[in-house]
């Protein structure tokens, strides 16, 4: 059964508007180029997600997927476990309209709802057993990204894990120093990207990435209070981006 939630106080004349709508479809369509092309190692973390959730719950478990986009890493993820409820939180409605699409035929509960996920992992009314947040945690900065994490802590059931994929800075690399070093290093590896739409996301990239450092997350972890935070998952060659698990 599938429960989609839009939040009665967005504007819906900006929510549909002609050119918000052009601009997300435009950028829908860079960040499937992304994962169609594994340029961001979506698959890689995909599987170790899968991983975890084998070794861990050979029993009904919930899924909150934070900034959840259309839920189609989620619903490779999930294929075939014990899931009994997943949850996707995103603020775009229209990717929200996506993932009811991809997850129409789940054989477990769905719901989907219009929140941001700081708000909306602070409020969650129930645990969940796993959390997962792909590439959004960055956009904070480092307080708010220490208060996210003690909030996912606190949404997770005990024993629950969490997991996130970020881009990382090198230890003691000032903000400028990490920008004007992607910017060639990034044009060499989203191959899959005509110019205009990589100029698009680098200025996305450049405006509101705030990376840390590996062993900042892992500190991070601790601080927030889980049992264990650890990297699980360091992006070959260049080291763009890492994953790490938190443990309840």
């Amino acid at each position: 059964m599938l429960h989609l939630h839009f939040n009665p106080e967005t504007d819906i004349s900006k929510v549909l508007a002609p050119e918000a709508l052009k601009m997300f479809q435009y950028e829908w369509g860079i960040y499937h180029k992304l994962v169609r092309s594994n340029e961001m190692q979506h698959r890689e973390i995909g599987t170790l997600i899968r991983t975890e959730i084998d070794l861990r719950f050979d029993h009904p478990f919930s899924f909150l997927d934070l900034a959840c986009g259309d839920s189609s890493l989620a619903h490779k993820i999930l294929a075939g476990t014990q899931i009994s409820r997943y949850e996707g939180l995103d603020l775009s409605r229209p990717a929200l309209e996506c993932a009811a699409e991809v997850m129409k035929d789940a054989p477990y509960e769905v719901t989907l709802g219009e929140e941001d996920m700081v708000s909306g992992v602070k409020e969650r009314p129930e645990g969940a057993d796993v959390i997962w947040c792909g590439f959004s945690i960055h956009h904070l900065q480092r307080e708010q990204k220490l208060e996210m994490l003690g909030a996912v802590r606190s949404a997770l059931k005990p024993g629950g894990i969490f997991v996130t994929a970020e881009p990382v800075c090198r230890s003691g690399e000032s903000r400028d120093h990490y920008v004007k070093r992607w910017h060639d290093e990034l044009r060499q590896r989203f191959q899959s990207l005509s110019q205009d739409e990589f100029d698009h996301i680098w200025q996305h990239i450049s405006t509101y990435d705030f990376a840390e450092p590996p062993e900042d997350w892992v500190e991070m972890g601790v601080k927030a209070g889980f049992s264990s935070s650890r990297l699980i998952y360091a992006f070959p060659e260049d080291f763009f981006c890492g994953a790490f698990l938190f443990e309840r």
